[in-house]
Order: C-alpha cells, then structure tokens, then sequence
C-alpha cells in the first residue's frame, strides 16, 4: 500500500538522520579502528608468517608510530595556526587602515564611474561595516566562555575516542580472521553489506577523493601564499582547500577578488600570483579528479551542493561530509528494501 511505502520513507529518512547525529559520533571511534586495523592487518599477518612475532605485537607497534606522527603535526600545525590568528589579531590596527585605504580607492573609482560622491558612499559603506561589527561583538557574550568550556570537553572527548580507537584497532587485528568470518556468516547482514559495497563504489569513492584534493589543494595554496611572504599562509590555505571543495565555488571565488584588491593596490606581483594559483589549483583538480574516481560516478554537482547545504544545516560543520553520505545511505537502502518509485 502507498501509505506503507511512505511510512517506510519516512522512517528510513528520521533513521538515517538520527544515525549519523547521534549513533555516528559514539560509533566513530570503533569504525576508524576497523579502517586502520584494514590497513595495517596484512603486513602484521606478512610480519607473523615470517618473523613469528604475534600480530597484536605489530599492529600495535605501527599504530603507535602512526599515532606519534599523526599527533605531532596535528600539533604542529595548531600552533602555527593559533600563531598566525594570534598575528592577525594583533596586526588588527594595519589592517583597518590598509581596508579604510582600500575603501578611499573604491569610492573615488565609484565617484568617476557613477558620478556619486565619495564621501557620500564611503560614509554608507562605513556604516554597513559599523552594523556588521557591533553585531560581531554582541557575539562575543558570555556565552564565549560556555563555548569554551565545550571547546575542552571536546579534547578530552577527542583524547579519550583516540585512545579507545588504539586499544580497539590492536583487538580488531589480533582477532581479524574470526571478526570477519562472523560477518559474512551473519545472514541478516546481507542487506547491509551490499549497502555499504554501494556507498563505498559511490558516495564514500567521491568524499574520499574530494578530501585528497582539498588537502592537496590547501598545500598548494599554502605554499603559494608562504611564497608570497603573507604571514597567514596557512590560514589561507585552509580557507582556500574548504572553497575549492564546495561544488560549483571553488579557490576562485576568494582569489579572483584578491587579485583585482591587489592590482588596485598597485601589488601586481601578489594580484598576478592569485590568479596563477587558481590556474594551478584547477589544473590539479582537473588531474586528479580521473585518477581518483575513474569512471563517472552519476553524482550531479547540483544534488552534492544540495545534499552539501542541507547537511550543514541538519549537522552543522560536519554536514559538508555529512550531508552527502547520509542522502546517499538513504537512497541506497530505499533501494534496497525496493520502496523508490
């Protein structure tokens, strides 16, 4: 009846919402010791055959080495990055007058081409800008200092997921053969794997592969600014490698502007080095993009910007990997239980 097919929808869709919401955060560490333990099982299975040391014994000694080098550049890089926000903040006076100056430009290329004043439209822009400052200090509440204090919880939280993810990937090693044939002798988990066989073809292909190119993209475009001695290169490159992500916006979107700003400033070097930047960052993208997905997927870039905004909305930050995958899991267990018209 059309009332069950709707009803089973309906359901499949609060599931899947309620799943990635709630399920995913306490099952993340698990699923993340399952992906490693993947990894580094058969050279701890190469390493018993031919050495006899037990596998237990080299997944944990790898994943440790994996751990302490994941570690310190994570903290490497929040240093830097605290560093230069922390640079930024205190060149806040510079950049005010180096705006207002660039403002004074605007206006008077305004005052030729329209012929309205450029004291007049300098003192609406400032104005604007005067609203959009005040309402972020409003922010800036004591609600802050919650936010903080959830910004420590989740350190810990994060610490403690890494050391479950540890412990759970050396068991998940040690115990692979067995783990594995429970799985393909649990009949009720036919469904589900061809599910996740689909996702993997599909939706988790296409993350995977926009992930690698963000991170590349942000390098590329970290190192271009740090060539360009800007003292936030890596803060751009990260601004830069999120854009470039975002189906149908990418590095130009930001860079593009920046070159015109620059230009007007007399910096032609800087204005000709953004627009080489995105050239590079296409052409990367448009190399990479065959190699990491092959054949075409059917992914529309309007259903990923889509399922991209809805996600942000629904997961918030997350919802930019989010937001696909759960309209994807949605999709393809409709599919499986045959309900799509």
């Amino acid at each position: 009846m059309e009332w069950k097919r709707r009803g089973a929808i309906a359901g499949i869709l609060l599931g899947v919402y309620l799943g990635y919401k709630y399920l995913l955060p306490v099952a993340l560490p698990f699923l993340a010791a399952w992906i490693m333990a993947g990894w580094i099982y058969p050279f701890a299975k190469k390493t018993e055959k031919k050495t006899g040391i037990k596998k237990s014994v080299t997944g944990a000694f790898l994943l440790a080495v994996l751990f302490a080098a994941g570690g310190l550049l994570l903290y490497k890089g929040i240093v830097e990055l605290l560093s230069q926000i922390k640079t930024a903040v205190s060149h806040y006076q510079v950049v005010q007058s180096w705006c207002i100056s660039l403002l004074n430009q605007l206006c008077r290329m305004i005052e030729d081409i329209s012929g309205i004043a450029a004291l007049k439209s300098r003192a609406y822009l400032l104005n604007s800008f005067s609203g959009m400052q005040e309402e972020m200090i409003a922010s800036l509440s004591p609600g802050t200092l919650t936010a903080l204090f959830h910004g420590a919880k989740g350190v810990l939280m994060l610490l403690s997921g890494l050391v479950v993810t540890f412990i759970s990937a050396t068991l998940i090693i040690s115990d692979m053969e067995n783990i594995q044939k429970k799985i393909w002798d649990y009949s009720w988990l036919v469904g589900t794997r061809r599910v996740v066989r689909r996702l993997s073809r599909t939706t988790v292909t296409y993350l995977k592969a926009q992930v690698i190119i963000m991170a590349l993209v942000a390098a590329v475009c970290g190192a271009g600014f740090w060539m360009m001695k800007s003292p936030y290169f890596l803060i751009l490159g990260i601004v830069l490698g999120v854009l470039d992500a975002l189906p149908l916006i990418g590095t130009g979107t930001f860079l593009y502007p920046a070159a015109v700003i620059f230009l007007i400033r007399g910096n032609a070097g800087i204005a000709a080095g953004c627009v080489l930047l995105d050239i590079v960052t296409s052409l990367l993208r448009e190399f990479l993009e065959p190699r990491l997905l092959g054949e075409k997927l059917g992914i529309s870039p309007i259903s990923v910007l889509a399922s991209v905004y809805l996600g942000v909305i629904l997961y918030g930050g997350w919802g930019v990997l989010l937001g696909p995958l759960a309209f994807s899991t949605a999709y393809e267990i409709g599919k499986e239980w045959d309900i799509w018209d």
